[in-house]
């Protein structure tokens, strides 16, 4: 497994990344008929605007894109820096990239937050072991009438 920094070439394959991994990690928590409808076009269309800006990392299983993360300064007032998104196919869960695509992204940053599905356990136990807490900040979001709770995990 290779990890390198993003580049406008790996868009697409960022994107489908993005889109199979929201699938199959967010069936169930998410309403079906957003999960079917996503778009590998459009979300090639947002890494293409995204990936300039630097702050986005992939996984390489030999020169298949098979993971990717993002971070960058945070959207929170509160905070510095914010892991925006991590994930992988699903082919790839449970072969060790996310700690280290998540450590290359968020590099020496002292204090980072991250949003989680309250409902996400298995993502929360990933943060977890990265030594993020939940800080006790909660949001909600609606998403195809299904409303969704969000903590926010931080690390210091």
């Amino acid at each position: 497994m290779t990890i390198r920094p993003a580049v406008l070439s790996d868009a697409a394959a960022v994107a489908s990344v993005h889109v199979r991994s929201w699938q199959s990690a967010y069936r169930g928590l998410i309403p079906d008929e957003v999960l079917d409808n996503l778009s590998v076009d459009d979300r090639t269309a947002m890494w293409e605007r995204v990936i300039p800006d630097g702050g986005v990392w992939v996984a390489l299983d030999g020169d298949d894109v098979v993971g990717f993360a993002s971070a960058g300064p945070s959207r929170d007032d509160d905070a510095s820096f914010e892991l925006c998104a991590i994930y992988s196919l699903p082919s790839a869960w449970g072969r060790g990239l996310a700690e280290p695509l998540a450590r290359a992204a968020l590099g020496d940053e002292p204090d980072v937050i991250v949003w989680v599905l309250e409902d996400n356990k298995r993502a929360r136990r990933f943060y977890e072991r990265l030594g993020f807490t939940a800080d006790g900040v909660a949001k909600t979001q609606t998403v195809g009438g299904a409303v969704l709770n969000e903590l926010r995990y931080r690390r210091r």
